[in-house]
Formats: structure tokens, C-alpha cells, sequence
């Protein structure tokens, strides 16, 4: 998430209202979108009795919440510093992405033959709703509900949890760049239409070429002129 903010410690940050959940939902959800929103930036440490009183909470629930992010590659554990927010790695993200277009096409295809008109209003739903919010990690938790739609659809567990932990691990650099410059939104929002009708198609094919195309183009956004393939 670059150099901003590096001196930041956890007991800056508001974190919201958060206490109308579970305790690890509640941890899990205000780091979430603390780090998406860019209220944690790249570099933070999280201090755990900090965060603990800041929620007024016990320090279970925050350590158990950090090991969480920290396996969707948002939080790094370092043995001298401890938790620290992590800075996406532009070396990093292109393998998170190479990956993500490899496994895509056995993915997509899989949900597009499997998809059920319920899970294809959920889709459309969610397109809807990030479509309208302004709040760029609001956008980022959506489009990982939006996914998951489209990935469970597969009916395999083991490739969901693959690729979700790839999305994961991408949604930092996601975040970052469109608080940097969101002129990308509109047409990356249309492609999320694209793609539910894709799947609605009937034609696997068609649904395999329209994830790959999203996946390229939240490659060139992620990455910015240096991104390959177009």
C-alpha cells in the first residue's frame, strides 16, 4: 500500500461501530475495512491490547482475527515487529494474477454449468449494489461476496479456497489503486454485469472468455502501465 502512513500505530485508527457482532466477526470486519479503506495503511502495526481496548473487547478475539487476515494476505506476522498491515508487492501481485488466469478458466466453466438462477439474482444483486457505493472498501467486501457467487458456483470446495485466497491476496492492490484514481470504476462495474449475463448464458465458453477479460482488466488497473498483457 506504498510508504504512506508507516509510522502509524493501531491506536489511531476509529474503527467504526462495531459492536453490534461477535466478537471475531467484529474484529475481522473492522480490520477488514480499516485496511481496505486505507485507515490502516501499508506499514501499520497492530498493537493487540490497543486494538482490544479501542473495541472493548478481550485479546483473544484480535489475535484470532489477525491469523485470519493474515492467511487472506492482508496482515503480515513479522517475528521482530509482530502484525504489521501488509504493502502489497508489485512482483507479488503479478503472480497473484497469473495464477488467478490460470485457474479461472477450470472455475468459471465448472460454475457456469452449475449456476442456479438463485445464485445468479445474488450476483446481479451485489453488481447492483457496488455499482452505487462510493465507498471504495465497501466496493472491495462486495466484489469478494461477488465472486464467491460465481466461484461457489464450481461446486469444489478445495479450487474455491484456492482461488479466494488469490482474490484475497489481490484486494489490497485493489483497494489502493482506485482510491488512487477510481476513473476505472465505471467500466470495471459494467463488466460485473457482463459477466452475470455471461454465466446466465448457458455457454461456458462465453463465461470462461468474460472472467478472463475481468481479470485482465483488474490486472491493468491493479498494475497500471507496467501490467502485461494489455
Amino acid at each position: 500500500m506504498g510508504a504512506r502512513g508507516n509510522s502509524s500505530d493501531s491506536s489511531q485508527v476509529s474503527l467504526g461501530n462495531v459492536r453490534q457482532r461477535t466478537a471475531h466477526e467484529t474484529v475481522v470486519e473492522a480490520l477488514r475495512h480499516a485496511i481496505l479503506s486505507g485507515e490502516l495503511p501499508g506499514g501499520t502495526r497492530l498493537v493487540q491490547s490497543e486494538l482490544a481496548d479501542r473495541l472493548g473487547l478481550s485479546i483473544t478475539p484480535v489475535r484470532e482475527a489477525i491469523r485470519q487476515l493474515a492467511t487472506e494476505g492482508l496482515i503480515q506476522l513479522d517475528s521482530y515487529r509482530g502484525a504489521v498491515v501488509l504493502t502489497p508487492a508489485e512482483e507479488e501481485m503479478r503472480e497473484v494474477y497469473d495464477l488467478l488466469l490460470t485457474l479461472t478458466p477450470m472455475a468459471a466453466r465448472r460454475a457456469a454449468e452449475r449456476i442456479t438462477e438463485v445464485e445468479l439474482e445474488q450476483a446481479r444483486s451485489l453488481a447492483r449494489e457496488m455499482a452505487r457505493t462510493e465507498d471504495v472498501a465497501g466496493w472491495v467486501l462486495l466484489h469478494r461476496s461477488f465472486h464467491l457467487v460465481l466461484y461457489g458456483a464450481a461446486r469444489s470446495p478445495r479450487l474455491l479456497s484456492i482461488v479466494t485466497s488469490l482474490s484475497d491476496a489481490a484486494a489490497p492492490q485493489i483497494a489502493l489503486s482506485l482510491r488512487e484514481d477510481a476513473s476505472s470504476r465505471p467500466w470495471i462495474d459494467a463488466g460485473h454485469a457482463h459477466l452475470v449475463d455471461s454465466f446466465a448464458s448457458g455457454d461456458p465458453e462465453r463465461a470462461v472468455e468474460a472472467m478472463l477479460d475481468h481479470l485482465q482488466s483488474h490486472k491493468r488497473s491493479a498494475l497500471g502501465g507496467s501490467a502485461e498483457g494489455g
